[in-house]
């Protein structure tokens, strides 16, 4: 025997081979592999991308794009500071407000506020150009516009039935009429001046004299919405957050005309400021009330005290002043008169708010004046007037029950209680400075009493004169005070930058999408090829069959167009023809010289190539000036025969089977072949028995004759995997070349083979890889690949 180099030694299979689990390598991932499998396979990669690229400019294309509008503006804590200003005149009126940017947030956010932005924009009617494409919205359309002729609120009341609204289609035919479109095939011709119907209300359809759209094929729609429905949609869309820690507070909107977004944003802010303005004016509006209740009661009372003083220089026939002892009791009790007037218009003010905490489950604003009521119990009033905004507010979009409100009532119910005690006590201050200054009055009016009876009682009626006529000034004074600070309120605010839309669409993003597309388009040919490399049933690369069958491996067959014929011929020069000659070359150190040898090609499937490449190494053994006959021990799908010898149907020819049951000699089956040196023996007729026939003494006899005639003998056996045929052989060959293709040799099939295979069951068991990727091959037949 030719010296034998380590890597086609017969394999140990006491000591070598897979351990306890052979199948575990063939889960293994091996990422080199899998990056080459990727690699060729690129036009998948291509050609996803592609069709995923399509579909994301499909989807721009068909999607509305949307802008955002961003504005910013600071709202400010109320100046203390000195100096005269509206301010300052407000705070001294008790007209004083804190403002947390939580709470301002909040109420930028709120429904109401947006259902007021609807209500002065008209967001609440929509008009739509229809394309082929999509659907364009008109915002503010010049050329036409929809006028509402009926407000249906009275109709509604009356009829007890809800509004409803709904949306109509138009075409604008000529000057005079447009159309109607309610659905398909179902038109109406209406003209300008005829009230049309959406929902339950009536509308005019007025368009500019002139305008392009008239007698144009487009398609317009116009949509009538609930306020309320489209400020929930606005809100939604609408970002409010605080700048950090500041004051400053940024607002955001999107939407798909950057002209309304810009809009929206502006009467938002315009809205919140004028809702500030009302918040602080509720307050002021309580006291002027409460101020002209008490001077239309005052003036009625100098009225008739001037008109008595009158009457009673009349009657007494009096024309000449007082004199100056009368005129000092009357400027004394003046003075002290007008303390005492301001005593009781604090008294009555402070009753006044007192009747107003008393009242069961109310909350409404308190009067303040800041000369009348002050101190403690006027900051207390203020805080008390801001958490019941702050409560109607919340009640706008949510119930009593929420906790919110419950929150809001229940510090509402706690300073009542403060404001009640403290009112109480200003109450008892008031009766006792009162009290005294009554009795500085009392020796004043004792003197006065010693006076001649005409200028006592002229005194007495023009003490009054001056008491109401002092009041009555006072009165107007803080009427006055009051009516100049509820004008002058403005709102803390301050627009740091005003209301502006992107130039490109925040959405779609086409940056994105086309890099989303890429992704998929990358994933999804990855994806599969990952997910078959890990769930495959088939072992798909040479190296994974290294990795579950290690043993040593004589040939590496790359893929052939010819697999149904033989490659190897006299000129044959390309890579499957090489890769054949190196298989015999490397059998050549394996197969004794002075002998005749028996080789058995198997696999353990069908479909592996076993038969290809037994014919093309028997051709190329017999260029080799060997005799050489190929057998066909696969009597059950026989394919030697039709590669061999070209036959239509090899079961036809005397054969194999025909031997094994005494019909043929052995003469009668061996047949030559076009190649010189190269013999036959096909496989016959298909015997119901063929396992039986090749335990039979007439099997071994013929290979016993075949070793006398020829110099190999290869046996074409069938698959070990699924029948024993092959595993009979034992005792009379010398080499086993089992047959591992890519991408066919199931995996499931590693356990029973490696089984056979460290039993013994297959002799000096030697490895063909079959179906090799030429571009992915380890350069075996000198590069000449097809």
């Amino acid at each position: 025997m030719k010296n034998i180099p380590e890597d086609f030694a017969p394999h140990n299979f006491k000591t070598g081979g897979p351990q306890a689990n052979p199948f575990a390598p063939a889960i293994q991932l091996d990422f080199e592999a899998l990056i080459n499998r990727m690699l060729r396979n690129w036009y998948w990669f291509v050609l996803a991308i592609g069709i995923c690229f399509f579909l994301a400019w499909l989807h721009l294309r068909y999607t509305t794009p949307v802008y955002q509008a961003q504005t910013s503006m600071l709202i400010e804590e109320q100046s203390s500071s000195g100096g005269l200003s509206t301010d300052v005149i407000a705070q001294e009126l008790g007209f004083e407000n804190t403002y947390k940017i939580d709470n301002e947030i909040f109420m930028l956010r709120s429904k109401y506020l947006m259902e007021r932005v609807v209500n002065l924009l008209g967001l609440d009617i929509s008009y739509f150009h229809l394309g082929s494409v999509r659907d364009v919205e008109i915002y503010k359309p010049d050329q036409f516009g929809l006028l509402l002729v009926d407000t249906v609120t009275t109709t509604a009341a009356t009829a007890n039935e809800p509004i409803v609204y709904g949306s109509v289609m138009v075409r604008f035919d000529n000057a005079n009429t447009f159309s109607l479109i309610r659905s398909e095939g179902d038109t109406a011709s209406v003209s300008y001046d005829e009230p049309l119907r959406i929902g339950n209300r009536r509308f005019l359809l007025a368009i500019e004299e002139g305008a392009s759209i008239i007698g144009q094929p487009d398609i317009y729609q116009i949509i009538v919405r609930k306020p309320s429905d489209v400020a929930g949609g606005y809100n939604r869309s609408l970002y409010v957050a605080q700048v950090e820690s500041s004051g400053v507070v940024s607002l955001s909107i999107t939407d798909p005309v950057p002209e309304k977004a810009t809009d929206i944003l502006n009467a938002l802010v315009a809205v919140y400021e004028q809702q500030i303005v009302e918040e602080q004016r509720q307050t002021g509006g309580q006291t002027v009330a409460f101020i002209e209740e008490r001077l239309e009661y005052v003036t009625d009372e100098l009225y008739e005290v001037e008109s008595n003083v009158a009457s009673f220089k009349q009657n007494a026939n009096i024309s000449v002043d007082l004199s100056t002892q009368g005129s000092n009791y009357l400027s004394q009790m003046n003075e002290a008169d007008a303390q005492l007037a301001e005593l009781q218009i604090r008294r009555e003010l402070v009753e006044e708010v007192r009747r107003t905490l008393t009242e069961e489950n109310s909350y409404d604003p308190l009067p303040l004046a800041s000369e009348v009521i002050s101190g403690v119990l006027s900051d207390l009033i203020v805080q008390y007037n801001q958490l019941i905004y702050e409560r109607d507010q919340s009640l706008e979009f949510v119930t009593e029950s929420h906790p919110t409100v419950a929150t809001f009532s229940e510090q509402l119910n706690n300073l009542k209680e403060s404001l009640l005690r403290s009112i109480n006590s200003i109450l008892r201050e008031t009766n006792e400075r009162a009290t005294k200054i009554e009795e500085r009055i009392a020796p004043l009016q004792a003197q006065m009493n010693r006076l001649p009876a005409n200028e006592k009682r002229l005194l007495q009626i023009m003490r009054q004169q001056e008491i109401k006529q002092n009041l009555f000034i006072f009165l107007m004074e803080k009427r006055e005070e009051a009516a100049i600070t509820i004008a002058a309120q403005t709102p803390n605010t301050r627009i740091i930058d005003r209301a502006s839309s992107s130039p490109n669409p925040v959405s779609p993003n086409k940056t994105m999408i086309y890099l989303f597309a890429f992704g998929v388009g990358l994933i999804v040919p990855g994806g599969t090829i990952f997910l078959r490399e890990v769930l495959g049933t088939k072992l798909g690369t040479e190296k994974e069959i290294m990795k579950v069958f290690p043993y040593p491996v004589v040939g590496r067959i790359t893929q052939s167009k010819d697999h149904g014929s033989i490659v190897v011929t006299q000129n044959s020069r390309n890579g499957v023809a090489e890769a054949f000659r190196l298989l015999r070359t490397n059998l050549g150190f394996m197969l004794p010289a002075d002998q005749p040898s028996v080789i058995m090609v198997t696999s353990s499937v069908s479909g592996e190539g076993k038969s290809f490449i037994a014919s093309n190494l028997s051709a190329a053994l017999a260029l080799s000036k060997k005799r050489v006959v190929v057998v066909g021990l696969d009597m059950r799908k026989p394919k030697l025969a039709t590669m061999v010898s070209k036959s239509d149907d090899p079961t036809n020819q005397v054969g194999l089977s025909n031997y094994l049951i005494g019909q043929a000699s052995y003469e009668d089956v061996i047949k030559p072949t076009v190649q010189e040196g190269l013999h036959l023996i096909a496989s016959g007729p298909i015997p119901p028995n063929p396992t039986e026939l090749l335990m039979d003494g007439r099997m071994g006899n013929l290979i016993h004759r075949l070793r006398q005639d020829f110099d190999v003998i290869i046996l074409d056996a069938p698959p070990v995997g699924v029948v024993t045929d092959g595993l009979l052989m034992k005792d009379y060959i010398n080499v086993t070349l089992f047959m591992v293709r890519v991408g066919v040799t199931p995996k499931k099939s590693v356990n029973y083979i490696t089984e056979i295979i460290e039993t013994g069951k297959l002799p000096r068991l030697n490895m063909v890889i079959n179906g090799i990727n030429p571009k992915a091959s380890y350069g075996y037949g000198y590069g000449y690949y097809e």
